[in-house]
């Protein structure tokens, strides 16, 4: 995929996803639709506005959607003359977002209707119990005590997984950027390198094209025992950059971003001298991508993918951290969590045990999903993979470089 050509959302587009929207309410017996944005890790607003603006949307049936946010700079900044776009929503409003969704469900005489909301009960990373404030919901509640309120978050988000062409073409760009980026830290990787010089080249190939990144962003983690995962632990405290050793490995997560459509990238690097088990993990964890390529076409289900996925990890002894694929955009279907890890932790961490994928789906052609196999000894782990669309008869791969175990003499 070139990366010279940036990719654009179109009119077309809007109105797709927005036809899309309202037969989604006509199958679910729906007057309206509360798309929840907020600070959530999922790009829910951005779907259905083309901004992320940290507000909430209210989609009637018929008529003209309401854009509510927390700030008037969000509103009259759309004037600034370097702003000027073809904005989807017209009808934007700022103050408190409660408050602002009760109004604008009343300005459309739903009052009393049945009404979906996105984002109370959605289950995504860092997100397993929503993300709708309290107090936001509490008011809407009360001061709409004869509308029926019914969470519709895990069927929106299997609404929005499935992409246009354009949406296709978007992933492309950004999975093409996150390749340069897994080269940029592929580069950098040796021996003496301080984990932000690691973070600071994969940031700035990133952002000095024009993309954003998801939260957490960017996780790099280095050391021999690396199955700790998030934000660096010298971004959030007092602690110390790591500076790599030899015979460690460097692990990291990229997560660029364009238009609200995430792409992903797991790369690890084994500093010399390679250990053997290093070397078997990584190929246990190709062994996952590649099962997971053969079994990837539209009508599997995503239960059945996830077990043939883990199946050569599991079948060798060995255990895995994360899932071994979740989807993209949203990442609403997350597959099996500590697979084997209970006959590794039963002892020192009881609680720590396998949990199964948290909903299952039909794959349909036009999903994402990011591949992430990852392989565990006790707690040296190996984690590789990229981003992968489902085309009419097959896998289509974005990424490459991240899709093994790289070594650096």
């Amino acid at each position: 995929m070139s990366t010279k050509e940036r990719p654009t959302l179109s009119l077309k587009e809007r109105d797709r996803r927005w036809s899309r929207i309202r037969a989604f309410l006509d199958e679910q017996g729906l007057d309206a639709v509360v798309v929840g944005g907020f600070r959530g890790r999922e790009w829910y607003e951005t779907y259905v506005s083309d901004e992320q603006i940290q507000g909430a949307i209210v989609f009637p049936r018929s008529g003209e959607p309401v854009y509510i946010t927390w700030s008037g700079f969000r509103i009259v900044g759309r004037d600034d003359p370097q702003n000027h776009r073809e904005y989807w929503i017209e009808d934007i409003r700022a103050g408190l977002i409660g408050p602002g969704i009760v109004q604008a469900i009343r300005d459309r005489g739903l009052a009393s209707g049945r009404i979906g909301v996105v984002g109370l009960e959605s289950q995504q990373p860092m997100e397993l119990e929503g993300f709708i404030p309290y107090g936001v919901w509490s008011r809407v509640e009360r001061e709409l005590p004869s509308a029926q309120f019914v969470d519709v978050s895990p069927a929106f988000g299997i609404l929005a997984m499935k992409k246009s062409e354009e949406e296709l073409r978007v992933a492309r760009y950004c999975a093409g950027i996150g390749e340069l980026a897994c080269q940029a830290m592929l580069d950098v990787a040796r021996p003496g390198v301080s984990e932000t010089e690691l973070y600071t080249a994969v940031t700035n190939v990133i952002y000095g094209h024009a993309l954003t990144l998801t939260q957490p962003a960017v996780i790099v983690k280095s050391g021999w025992e690396t199955i700790s995962w998030g934000p660096p632990e010298w971004g959030v405290g007092t602690a110390e950059p790591r500076v790599v050793q030899a015979g460690e490995l460097i692990v990291g997560e990229l997560m660029p971003t364009l238009a609200g459509i995430e792409t992903q990238q797991q790369m690890t690097i084994a500093l010399g001298p390679v250990a053997p088990e290093v070397r078997r993990l990584g190929d246990l964890a190709r062994r996952a991508y590649d099962a997971g390529l053969e079994a990837l076409r539209p009508g599997i289900s995503f239960t059945e993918l996830c077990e043939r996925m883990g199946r050569p990890v599991l079948e060798a002894g060995s255990w895995h951290l994360s899932p071994m694929i979740h989807s993209m955009s949203p990442a609403c279907l997350l597959g099996s969590l500590h697979g084997g890890a209970e006959k590794v932790f039963a002892e020192e961490y009881p609680w720590f045990r396998a949990l199964p994928p948290n909903r299952d789906a039909v794959i349909e052609e036009g999903m994402l999903f990011s591949f992430e196999p990852n392989a565990c000894a006790g707690r040296v782990r190996v984690n590789i993979g990229g981003t992968v669309a489902v085309g009419r008869s097959g896998p289509e791969e974005l990424n490459s470089i991240c899709c093994r175990l790289h070594e650096v003499s």
